[in-house]
């Protein structure tokens, strides 16, 4: 009795060990702990979106999806030998939502970096920059770059902003006097051009690209008064899980990729709707 229980004692101690240091159990099963190995493992790429016009579209009747980072997200996911699922379309405030519950594994339509959004998720490197421009009625001349805009911050002026938008964190920071109209996250930038021609707000804050659409359809109507002094210069990036550092360097190696291949420059000169309206990445050399 004395041996067997000495034995059995021993056996325990042996095990304990064994598992202090790390050496794995027979009936341990290796397990998917991130959004990469899941990536890999099933060999696709789930990915929410928003219809951003030039840098994601949505056909609304075909539901035929286009754009800069329609074409470099399925060029990555090729080089890396996976395919792309397009799960869902998303809104501005619900985006990161989506993340969090796993809903899908990515945003890949173009995201602008701010510090909220920093709090909540991972950003990859950017595929490009838009220049943010200050969109006015064309007879509006009540606003000038000098004092950081300080004319536009009075409570009389109103600041047309969709919900949970960047432009509305730009009003809440720079312009916190004035007065902000919200927009629900679907109504789309031609509407707030259209109120900001017909007067119901005072400005909006939008990519030089999509304000020169706009001016192109609707030519006399809008101007922007910050062409010359951008009001902030954003990256377009894919947004990602919080944490997931795994995948932020999987989806970074693979855009730098297509970016020293040529490609991301082909796909901006394909939509931009004119030269140079998005602002390029800089290459890490010189070419002399």
């Amino acid at each position: 009795m004395k041996t067997t229980a000495f034995v059995s004692a021993l056996v325990a101690v042996v095990v304990s060990v064994l598992v202090g240091i790390g050496l794995p159990s027979k009936s341990a099963k290796p397990g998917v702990s991130s959004v990469s190995d899941q990536i890999t493992q099933a060999g696709k790429i789930r990915v929410g979106y928003t219809n951003v016009s030039v840098g994601f579209n949505v056909d609304p009747k075909t539901k035929q999806k286009s754009g800069i980072f329609v074409d470099v997200i399925e060029e990555m996911a090729k080089n890396m030998g996976l395919k792309v699922e397009y799960v869902e379309e998303v809104g501005w405030g619900t985006m990161i939502a989506g993340l969090q519950t796993k809903r899908y594994d990515m945003i890949a339509s173009p995201v602008w970096p701010n510090s909220n959004r920093a709090k909540q998720a991972t950003f990859s490197n950017p595929v490009y920059y838009s220049s943010i421009g200050i969109w006015v009625r064309q007879n509006e001349n009540r606003f000038s770059p000098e004092g950081s805009w300080a004319g536009i911050n009075k409570p009389e002026v109103k600041i047309g902003a969709f919900d949970g938008s960047t432009g509305e964190k730009i009003a809440q920071t720079l312009f916190p006097n004035a007065k902000i109209v919200s927009y629900p996250e679907g109504s789309g930038e031609g509407q707030l051009f259209l109120d900001v021609t017909s007067g119901k707000v005072d400005v909006f804050f939008e990519e030089a690209a999509k304000g020169f659409l706009y001016d192109k359809s609707n030519p006399g109507k809008v101007k922007n008064i910050a062409a010359e002094h951008p009001l902030k210069v954003f990256p377009n990036v894919f947004l990602l899980p919080a944490g997931d550092f795994r995948l932020k360097e999987m989806l970074d190696t693979a855009l730098a990729e297509v970016e020293n291949s040529g490609f991301v420059e082909r796909a901006i000169r394909k939509y931009e709707p004119a030269p140079n309206t998005y602002y390029r990445v800089a290459p890490p050399y010189r070419v002399k």
